[in-house]
């Protein structure tokens, strides 16, 4: 997943898990086995991607940002 966001007055409503949800039904429905998505160590969405099954992979730095952490799922 390349960027997701979801507006402060609609965020904890659900919308960011629909969103996730249904990119991984297309991935699943274009052959993909395996997912990866990455986000800010500051930022909330790492809970979120951990409440739906994925696995921390790994982190890097980018320069002048906050650690990046990578995610990745199996496709069931």
């Amino acid at each position: 997943m390349n960027l997701l966001g979801i507006d402060a007055p609609y965020r904890g409503q659900g919308m960011g898990k629909q969103a996730v949800l249904f990119w991984e039904t297309d991935m699943r429905q274009q052959g993909f086995d395996v997912v990866m998505t990455s986000t800010l160590s500051n930022e909330d969405a790492q809970h979120v991607y951990r409440k739906l099954g994925y696995r921390d992979a790994g982190c890097f730095l980018l320069p002048n940002e906050p650690l990046e952490i990578a995610f990745t799922k199996v496709l069931i």
